[in-house]
């Protein structure tokens, strides 16, 4: 019987009954067929009939079985070989190995671009951390909350000193490496200029 490309022989107790698959019948020692049954030695032929096992055949279309029954009696270097071509079969054309020296050309992809400015926050400095959040090279994070089709300052969140000042009827706040100063349209949210 073959299955996935590969030849099950056939095996039959000498005092009759059911007939087994198994990958080889061997010369000598005993043989395991697919069913998981050991015929001792010389209690068993090689058959040239159709298996008649109902779980011998069950198992014949389960790869993982035939591949284990395989491996158990040192068969495994036939289902390595027959996996090798296969792949070899499969390879489309003009997917060969590169010819030495000549180099292999990748195409990166561009990190997205990083505006100026996303409403109050001047972004110049800060690395993106999530929609609408930013950090700072200190650690500091930046929420921004979309409002409408702009995006207005939402909160701040530092484990440092943070200093606040009132400043024409407004606060002016330094985080970390961060300030956040009144503006004509709200806040302006920035990397501090040293």
């Amino acid at each position: 019987m073959s299955v996935f490309n590969l030849r099950l022989e056939s095996v039959q107790r000498k005092t009759g009954g059911r007939i087994h698959l198994t990958p080889r019948v061997p010369r000598s020692g005993p043989v395991t067929t697919l069913c998981g049954q050991t015929l001792a030695a010389g209690s068993f032929v090689a058959v040239e009939r159709d298996a008649d096992c109902t779980n011998c055949l069950r198992r014949s279309r389960d790869p993982s079985r035939i591949s284990g029954a395989f491996f158990e009696q040192e068969e495994g270097s036939q289902l390595l070989q027959l996996s090798l071509e296969q792949a070899r079969a499969r390879r489309p054309a003009g997917k060969g190995p590169s010819a030495p020296g000549k180099p292999i050309v990748r195409v990166l992809p561009t990190p997205p671009s990083i505006p100026d400015r996303t409403g109050e926050l001047l972004t110049a400095g800060f690395k993106p951390a999530g929609e609408g959040l930013w950090r700072s090279p200190a650690g500091v994070l930046v929420r921004m909350r979309k409002q409408g089709r702009d995006w207005r300052f939402a909160e701040l969140v530092f484990e440092g000193s943070v200093v606040a000042t009132r400043q024409d009827g407004a606060i002016r706040l330094r985080a970390g490496d961060v300030e956040m100063r009144p503006s004509a349209d709200g806040y302006e949210v920035r990397i501090k200029r040293p």
